[in-house]
């Protein structure tokens, strides 16, 4: 029982640390050797819960998503759905802000440098934007019901441009490391919305 639960440890230490690397360097230019390194795990026990570089990638996308997931249902709270919009602004915001703009989006940077190289890794980019554009088209669809929003509005064609409009504003942001790029996309969802 105490070696699974050493071994379940080091293999979320290993995720963990892997991910800030892949994040901030992306996954082709991050090597085995700098995630033994980093970590201080040898060679033989991460090739033990990671097969291949591949394996490692996708275990980090996987885990990177549900940590997503839990974000979005968290910061979307509110007593309007448009509350639980500029809820989830602010907190993107904040999370952004928390890492000095360092490293983006994982997504959004695996996306650019794996997609047309990797279907696996494409395959669960594709699931979390999906997912994120689901989420946010359901709280837009409650928002025009609610009559937040005028009738004519597409919620599935709001919520992409939404999604697109963050992910642009984390990729300035992280170019320019300066919060006022991620804010002002931000701050033209809210003029938008009017919220």
């Amino acid at each position: 029982m105490e070696k699974t639960a050493r071994g379940e440890a080091t293999r979320a230490r290993v995720i963990e640390t892997a991910r800030w690397l892949v994040n901030k360097k992306g996954f082709s230019n991050t090597s085995i050797n700098d995630i033994i390194q980093a970590t201080g795990v040898k060679k033989g026990n991460l090739y033990f819960h990671f097969p291949s570089k591949e394996e490692l990638g996708l275990a980090i996308l996987e885990d990177a998503a549900a940590e997503f997931y839990e974000f979005l249902r968290q910061s979307l709270r509110g007593k309007w759905p448009l509350d639980r919009l500029a809820s989830f602004f602010d907190a993107v915001l904040e999370k952004h802000r928390r890492t000095n703009f360092v490293g983006g989006c994982i997504f959004g940077n695996t996306a650019l440098e794996m997609s047309d190289s990797n279907p696996k890794f494409a395959s669960i980019i594709k699931g979390v934007f999906r997912r994120w554009i689901d989420m946010i088209e359901e709280v837009l669809i409650e928002a025009r019901q609610a009559g937040e929003l005028p009738p004519e509005i597409s919620p599935d064609l709001l919520a992409k441009h939404i999604v697109a409009s963050i992910e642009g504003g984390i990729m300035m942001a992280r170019l320019t490391k300066e919060e006022k790029d991620l804010r002002d996309c931000l701050d033209s969802l809210r003029h938008f919305l009017g919220i």
